[in-house]
Formats: C-alpha cells, structure tokens, sequence
C-alpha cells in the first residue's frame, strides 16, 4: 500500500509532504466498493448553535458523503437547550433510521458534553466519541475506530512507515487525538510515550529529541519547532488551532526542513479523518 519506495530508505533533504487529499481519495474508494453491495447508508449531523468552524467542518463532511452518495441529514438546534433536552433531541434522532450520527463538536460551554455525546446509541457512533463505543474500541470488540486514530495509521501505511522498533512520542493526551492514537497502537502492541502539559520541560525536551516519529493533537499553533526535532523525524500533526484568521497545526512549517515526512495542516490528517468516518459507516 502507499508509495512503492519506502520513505524509511530514501535519502532526503527535507520532508516529503503527506498528501491528504490524496489518500483520503484512496479510502472514499473503498468506501465506495463497499456501498456498491448495499442499501444507501444514511448519516445525521447535528448541531447546537452557531459555530462558525462547526458549520464549515459539517459542510466538508457533508460535500465528502453526497459524492458517495451518502444520504445526509444536518439537524441545528438552538445553543440555549439544556443538556437533557439536548440529549433527548440526539436519542430522538436514532429511531429515524440513521446508519450513523454524528454530534459536531463544540458545544455550549453550559452543555454535560459527555452526556450529549452518549445519547448516541453505539451502534450509530461512527465517531466513537460515546462511552459506549470507546469501550468496544478499547476492548477491540467492533471493527470501527476513532477516525483520527485510523487517519494516522492510514497516513503511515500509504507512505510505508512501520511503527516496529520506532521511538514514538504522542504529544498531548486529550479525548479528540491523543487519547484514541494511544489506544490503537496500544492494541498493536507497540511502546510508546506521552507527554502533556503536566510533564516536567527537561523530559519533554528529551522525547521530542529523541522520537522518530511524532503524532501531536494539542491544538497550539507552531509549539513544535525545528531545534526540537531530530533529524529525519515523522511528524503527524493533527493538532488545529487558529491564527491570524488562517487554520495552523501545532507543527512549525520550518521543521519540513529536517523531517523526513511532515502532514500540512491544513491539508494532511484532516481530510483523511474525514474520509475515515464514512470508513466506518460502512464497516456497520
């Protein structure tokens, strides 16, 4: 799979830079081999307010599963709903016969977004956010994973990047990245190290040096610069904030200079979770 040369054997001089759009393509095609043998799948996206990335991020969705030819339902209710009515209006939606579900994150700041998130019945959690489907994921009783966990792997596998015998660092340990990317190369049985906002300066310096390959989630803008990496170095950043009206990833562009492959941001991991969402609609 992926590149026919692999990147763990190619002299460079600066980092390859992944193509997201192109290996999202790759999965929308086996998503589409898989829905040429089935009924039309159909997912719900829901939204609580107005967001302003919110309604960008479902309208790219939205855009990915119409080429599928995904049946798409965008469900808006107001901000100001309570967290029970919210999650009976989530629970509502799951008897109208949806393949899929999905709460678009975030929500009010007044809003028990655990609660919300687990009116979604597992079954339909093809963002496996509930409780319930982490669970089936963590004790790998369902084929479905987190999306932005398989988007990792699936950009490691298209450019040949094994994780065997690899010094691997995931920076930072929240619920949307690093938690899940945990989880999935634990169940690989891989080592690995974590570090966070609690780990003390000298040891982080220590593993970012030291690490082949970096996955960082954390959502600051360029915290990972180039003197903080070695040489040759994988980067995956799934990490997006805002700056100066731009979307940015928690890497510093300048660190392509000594990678030996990088994912842009925006452009990198963000179309291939995309695509790894609707992987799992029709894994159900």
């Amino acid at each position: 799979m992926g590149n026919s040369e692999s990147i763990n054997t190619v002299m460079y001089t600066a980092a390859m830079i992944a193509d997201g759009k192109l290996i999202a393509a790759a999965i929308e095609g086996r998503v589409k081999n898989r829905l040429a043998n089935t009924d039309q799948k159909k997912i719900c996206f829901v939204m609580f307010g107005e967001h302003a990335a919110s309604v960008q991020f479902v309208g790219m969705k939205t855009r990915v599963a119409e080429r599928l030819g995904i049946s798409v339902s965008v469900q808006e209710f107001s901000g100001n709903a309570d967290t029970d009515t919210a999650c009976e209006l989530v629970a509502s939606l799951a008897q109208e016969g949806f393949d899929g579900i999905v709460v678009q994150l975030p929500l009010p700041r007044h809003m028990d977004v655990q609660k919300v998130l687990d009116s979604v019945p597992a079954r339909l959690d093809v963002d496996v956010l509930s409780t319930a489907a982490k669970n089936f994921f963590v004790r790998e009783d369902s084929e479905i994973a987190p999306p932005v966990a398989r988007a990792v792997i699936e950009i490691l596998d298209y450019y040949d990047i094994s994780l065997e015998e690899k010094e691997i660092l995931i920076v930072g340990n929240g619920k949307l990245v690093g938690e899940p990317v945990a989880t999935m190369i634990s169940r690989n049985g891989i080592p690995f190290h974590v570090i966070d906002k609690n780990t003390p300066e000298e040891e982080k310096i220590l593993r970012m040096k030291s690490a082949d390959i970096i996955i960082t989630g954390v959502g600051s803008p360029h915290m990972i610069k180039p003197e903080m990496i070695k040489e040759g170095a994988v980067l995956i950043d799934a990490g997006t904030s805002e700056q100066a009206g731009k979307l940015v990833g928690d890497i510093d562009p300048a660190c392509a200079e000594i990678a030996s492959l990088m994912t842009p941001v925006p452009g990198g991991v963000g179309p291939v979770t995309v695509a790894c969402l609707f992987l799992n609609l029709v894994a159900k």
